[in-house]
């Protein structure tokens, strides 16, 4: 939710030309296609949800004041390890606290947690075994059960687009954890085609190119464990906060959006969100979700993008740079990052003894996803557009992929299927020019690498 982040670490696992990261990238989403007016809201703040559950101890005094301290998703269970994951017993203590009339701020952790077991049980999730640290094998039905969530949220109210998209990239992103160490093969490939370039052209190359270059001989499975988990924190993070919100919406209608807002779990903007969500005008669901985008990829987990870039020294840099190079595009209409924006470099450089100038293209991305202004102008260029035009023109298309298989996409998103493609894609449209020496009056053009 919108609370400030915290750190914390663990393992990762195998195999990926970081691909999926931009899925990684990504679990956003939206568009501005006509909508279903909202749901009407079960209960909302003030209501009781306890009659739902009678069974529940109404005499239990609720705990209040707790730290979030698990508000970053890398831990296991939910929001605070003395909160228990029984909707029963949560409903009876908010309803509680309501009633007494505690500030929400006072139970906060006991509403997010609340909200956050509803969304779990919907997924079909364990929510007190769901272990980012424990790496991609223990997590495997998670992850799949967390898009799985994502893609029915779409299919049944098709005004969460954030949602639909979410299930989309959900592949690409899982596809990344089956294929991590092949990180290697990626920064070979990379490194290959540099080594034909001229010292001097490879000393002016941006720093995360030379990273990577130099990262095939320097990534052990140990390091590779901890990205694994931080992105399977990253997943969690996402589901606490969107699956929370959506699900509270469903659950509550706004004014339970703005019960989390006044208990300082989500911002204004948030709650913006999701009034414009809840006109059901195309206009404002397109705002609506873009702005619930906008939150995942500049609050949610930006902070944990910038742990991945600046964990051990060059290894971050070169690690989210490969991802960013080795990146699919998982929505039909979208690009590669290399063919969104490809790196071209135009400087000057001593060679031979004298400042020449050179022009180089290359088929490598010119931006790393795990900069946030960077990741986030690639998304709103390439990747929402493509999405809102495919909820737009082809809504029935949309539908089909979200209800497709999830386990079939992840194999049409892994690197051994891909591999082909991609490595094609980073050994070709290579050009080194080099041009005009300063003050001698020669030059010489043509093809390098």
């Amino acid at each position: 939710m919108s609370l400030d982040k915290r750190t914390r670490s663990t393992a990762i696992r195998r195999n990926t030309a970081a691909a999926a990261a931009i899925g990684t990238l990504l679990a956003l989403g939206v568009s501005g296609t006509a909508t279903a007016a909202p749901p009407a809201p079960r209960h909302g703040p003030t209501a009781s949800p306890a009659a739902e559950a009678p069974h529940a101890s109404p005499a239990s005094a609720p705990p209040l004041d707790l730290p979030l301290t698990n508000a970053d998703g890398e831990l296991t269970g939910g929001v605070h390890p003395e909160l228990p994951a029984d909707r029963a017993t949560l409903e009876s203590w908010l309803t509680r606290a309501r009633a007494d009339g505690v500030a929400p701020t006072r139970y906060a952790a006991l509403l997010w947690q609340y909200w956050l077991v509803r969304a779990a049980d919907d997924a079909g999730i364990d929510l007190t075994t769901w272990d980012p640290g424990r790496g991609v094998d223990a997590n495997e039905d998670t992850v799949a059960a967390v898009y799985g969530f994502y893609g029915r949220l779409f299919l049944d109210h098709p005004q969460m687009q954030w949602a639909g998209m979410a299930n989309m990239i959900g592949p690409a992103f899982t596809a990344g954890f089956e294929d991590l160490d092949a990180m290697a093969d990626v920064a070979g490939l990379v490194s290959g085609k540099v080594a034909e370039l001229p010292t001097e052209v490879r000393a002016a190359l941006p720093y995360d190119v030379r990273q990577l270059t130099e990262a095939r001989t320097a990534l052990p499975s140990e390091q590779l464990r901890w990205y694994e988990a931080k992105f399977l924190a990253m997943q969690k993070h996402i589901f606490m906060d969107q699956g929370a919100m959506h699900t509270a919406y469903l659950g509550g209608g706004l004014s339970a959006v703005e019960e989390l807002r006044a208990a300082g779990l989500i911002d204004d903007d948030a709650v913006a969100a999701w009034r414009d969500i809840a006109t059901g005008e195309p206009g404002g669901v397109r705002r609506g979700n873009t702005a619930l985008l906008a939150r995942e990829q500049n609050q949610i987990i930006a902070g944990q993008w910038d742990q991945m870039y600046r964990h051990d020294g060059p290894v971050g840099a070169a690690v989210t740079y490969g991802m960013t190079v080795g990146g699919a595009a998982s929505i039909p209409g979208t690009r590669t990052p290399g063919k969104y924006a490809p790196l071209v470099l135009s400087d000057e450089i001593t060679l031979g003894g004298r400042t020449t100038a050179i022009h180089l293209t290359t088929s490598l991305p010119r931006f790393n996803l795990a900069r946030t202004e960077e990741r986030w102008a690639y998304i709103t260029a390439d990747t929402l557009p493509a999405y809102q035009r495919l909820l737009r023109d082809e809504p029935d298309r949309a539908r089909r992929i979200v209800a497709s298989s999830f386990t079939q996409r992840v194999a049409e998103q892994r690197l051994a299927r891909r591999w082909p493609g991609v490595a094609a894609d980073l050994l070709t449209g290579w050009r080194l020019e080099i041009g005009t020496a300063v003050g001698s009056g020669t030059a010489r053009t043509g093809p390098a690498a």
